[in-house]
């Protein structure tokens, strides 16, 4: 009896969530789900499941399965955007801001888990209908580190010659091989060495002979 009385109290004083804050409460339980389901398989009663509520009020804050969707990745856009923005404000020399955009991504596969296995498996979509979403996400990843470049090469902290735009694309291509082996524990200082082995050379500009050697 006891035991009854103490659960109808604790249910009395539990705290009626306010619409935003139940809003941000389903997007990171979304987070967990599509992390752990995919963005293909997740539905509105995985994240009920995980938030602890009815199917109906998923639904009530996300009408569609798109909107869900849509508002699960919008998050994991967010967060690797604003990382980005943080990292590339710095006036720091253009080649440490890059790398240390490398450190600070690998690092936050280990704090952020959940959206680092959702922006994988994004990347990975490309006969969805989310793909295009991944593809202005990149596009706005490669416009903060082509800044950057430039703005090294302006400082002459980057070569003049370098291609900034292709150096870019490159340096953000391997951002997605260093999450999988920060997933897979790869060795930490080696996954460095490469970042920095990667970083200078795209920030040497390509010679004849450099091209020929390409080529062959």
């Amino acid at each position: 009896m006891a035991g009854a009385v103490s659960g109808k109290r604790k249910q009395r004083t539990r705290r009626r969530l306010q619409p935003d804050e139940r809003r941000a409460q389903l997007v990171r339980c979304g987070l967990s789900v599509f992390a752990e389901r995919g963005i293909r398989r997740a539905v509105h009663a995985d994240v009920a499941k995980v938030a602890d509520c009815a199917v109906s009020t998923v639904f009530l804050y996300f009408p569609t399965r798109d909107d869900l969707v849509e508002s699960v990745l919008s998050e994991v856009e967010r967060f690797y955007v604003e990382l980005a923005e943080q990292v590339h404000a710095s006036q720091a020399p253009a080649p440490e801001v890059l790398l240390e955009h490398g450190r600070r991504f690998r690092a936050s596969i280990e704090s952020h888990p959940d959206h680092a296995y959702i922006l994988l498996d994004w990347a990975a979509s490309v006969q969805s209908s989310v793909w295009q979403g991944y593809l202005d996400l990149v596009e706005r990843m490669v416009k903060n580190h082509r800044s950057t470049i430039e703005r090294g090469i302006r400082e002459g902290s980057v070569e003049r010659g370098v291609d900034a735009e292709a150096a870019a694309r490159i340096i953000i291509g391997y951002a997605q091989m260093s999450a999988q082996m920060k997933l897979s524990k790869y060795e930490p200082e080696r996954a460095e060495q490469i970042s920095v082995r990667i970083v200078s050379a795209m920030l040497s500009p390509m010679t004849d002979e450099t091209a020929d050697e390409s080529a062959a």
